[in-house]
């Protein structure tokens, strides 16, 4: 955990250099801006004291890091009422925090927010609001779009964009860049990816290229994706997200998994660059409309057999098939060609659940359980995201304090 901490900021340290050129006027908040003006006139001085976080994030064995805003206690004095108190109290543990050092807390936590609105969820407003940019930056005309998004979100998208437009643009190329570089130092020019989908056929039906009536088998399909997609570098992963046939579990839905290879032009985003959830393996990728295979919901397990098959190019390969379908009991689907004899392993047992979303959202170097600070990175009231969070626990693993927010501020409001 904590190495993943050390890896989100690492990550938002990085972006925000790479956009450091932005005028902060479309990268900070006016009441930030103003507090800027205040210090750097002299005006004012801004003092911080560690609130029991810090400490307990400092420690070595912490899953998490200290944060440099939320986990501080800020105090923006007068320079008169600052030389007073430093006579008659004990300020042994306050910081003096000058202006620039203010100013790059705040644009390292805009960077973050964008950052954390994925991973909230991609149809935010502040996610919306990323993906028209990259669908002009990239030219990507031909995507989904962004029907069944909700109108409202739209609208406020539209007008984050207009209000940090070049903060947006700046985010956006950073963000490519960083993973074309990182993609390029590791020597990979094409990735193998997938993606589960479902759909609750009560309350959706789903696109003609998923048509329950095609079955489980896979077949090629023209695919609308939005203009940035998440997919998955795992196998399990993806069809964890769709479910086994038959499930009580996932009754009433209609579940494939989209696979396929792109070159690495394709790709937005990883974990290790910026957005995406590490614990999925996950891969933001430029959507346009293209050819996908689509697999029916089958059980992961037999997927990944499947796909072990198609993938294998040498005979090692084929040994790895093999010895994975003996170890399920799966022999069956192995070409016989492959055999040399054998017999069937006991099928191996799992309970049966519902996959959920894991929850990767970072603030920092921590991993943010309240509902002010996703909020602020989905660009929502909290009202909105209070509302949004809940109707999404189903499909996310949200934590259980967060879910107590959510739930106290919709019985307020109701």
């Amino acid at each position: 955990m904590r190495n993943r901490a050390l890896a989100k900021r690492a990550v938002a340290e990085d972006l925000t250099k790479r956009t450091a050129y932005v005028d902060d006027q479309y990268v900070l908040d006016a009441p930030v801006r103003e507090t800027l003006a205040r210090l750097r006139s002299g005006e004012s001085v801004m003092v911080r004291y560690p609130t029991e976080y810090v400490a307990q994030h400092q420690q070595p064995e912490s899953p998490e890091l200290p944060d440099d805003i939320a986990d501080w206690n800020y105090a923006e004095l007068t320079p008169s009422a600052f030389e007073r108190a430093r006579t008659q109290m004990d300020v042994s543990d306050w910081e003096v925090i000058d202006a620039e050092t203010y100013r790059s807390f705040h644009r390292t936590r805009a960077v973050s927010q964008l950052v954390n609105a994925w991973a909230t969820s991609s149809t935010s407003p502040n996610s919306l609001a990323v993906q028209l940019t990259v669908r002009d930056m990239f030219d990507l005309a031909d995507a989904n779009n962004l029907s069944g998004v909700k109108s409202e979100w739209l609208e406020k998208a539209t007008r984050i964009r207009a209000e940090r437009g070049p903060f947006l643009e700046a985010f956006a190329r950073a963000q490519y860049d960083a993973t074309q570089e990182w993609l390029a130092r590791a020597g990979v020019t094409h990735v193998y990816l997938l993606r589960g989908m479902y759909w609750d056929l009560e309350a959706y039906t789903p696109p003609e290229w998923a048509d329950p009536a095609r079955g489980p088998g896979p077949y090629e399909a023209e695919v609308s994706l939005h203009p940035l997609s998440s997919f998955t570098l795992n196998p399990f992963t993806a069809q964890e997200f769709v479910g086994d046939e038959g499930d009580s579990d996932w009754a009433g839905d209609h579940g494939v998994v989209l696979d396929g290879t792109v070159p690495v032009s394709r790709v937005f985003a990883l974990p290790r660059t910026g957005i995406g959830c590490l614990n999925e393996w996950e891969a933001v990728v430029l959507g346009r409309t293209d050819q996908w295979r689509v697999s029916g919901r089958v059980g992961k397990y037999r997927f990944y057999v499947q796909h072990l098959i198609a993938t294998a190019n040498t005979r090692y390969e084929q040994v790895v098939a093999i010895e994975f379908a003996r170890s399920i009991g799966m022999l069956d689907l192995i070409p016989p060609e492959w055999l040399n004899g054998g017999q069937k392993a006991l099928p191996l047992k799992e309970p049966v659940m519902r996959r959920k979303r894991a929850w990767d959202v970072w603030n920092g170097g921590r991993l943010a359980t309240d509902l002010d600070t996703c909020a602020q990175a989905a660009g929502l009231s909290r009202e909105e995201m209070a509302h949004d969070l809940l109707s999404r626990q189903d499909q996310v693993d949200i934590p259980v304090e967060l879910l107590a927010e959510c739930e106290s501020v919709t019985q307020f409001v109701g």
